[in-house]
């Protein structure tokens, strides 16, 4: 299962402590692919993809307040410009 599925397929506490096991592994593995690597820019960019998305943007994330939209927001915030 890739980062993405695993993100998007978080049930419990648990699951979403082991995504952000996972989560870390990928940026000390894939940081070449992350735009935002530094802790601020990250931020800024986990704030810009919630102040741009709505429920009916073209992300496709089901804003209910879970674990997996948690992930799903960090994982988005790696990439997000």
């Amino acid at each position: 299962m890739d980062i993405t599925d695993l993100a998007e397929n978080l049930k419990s506490k648990e699951d979403f402590i082991f995504f952000l096991q996972e989560l870390q592994k990928h940026f000390l593995t894939h940081q070449d692919e992350w735009e935002n690597p530094q802790l601020e820019r990250y931020l800024e960019a986990m704030e810009a993809f919630l102040n741009s998305s709505t429920e009916k943007s073209l992300n496709k994330i089901d804003f209910t307040p879970s674990w997996s939209l948690f992930a799903q927001i960090m994982l988005a915030a790696s990439v997000y410009e």
